[in-house]
């Protein structure tokens, strides 16, 4: 079960950069000026925690795996 959740976050960090595209592109469609900061503005409370939670995956290095910990 843990080496799934592993495996399930390794999976989703590796496709975060991609993902945050796909999130982003809603909200850039509807700017003139396209950038982060606009964008963010029309985000909800919800939608600027998927934001974050995408944005840190492709920041911060993947954790090595530890048992216990997933």
């Amino acid at each position: 079960m843990q080496l799934t959740r592993y495996r399930n976050y390794v999976q989703e960090a590796v496709h975060a950069p991609e993902t945050l595209q796909r999130f982003l592109a809603p909200f850039m469609e509807q700017l003139t000026e396209k950038n982060l900061g606009n964008a963010v503005e029309l985000m909800s409370k919800d939608e600027y925690t998927e934001f974050e939670r995408l944005l840190a995956l492709i920041v911060e290095p993947a954790c090595p795996f530890t048992a216990n910990t997933f």
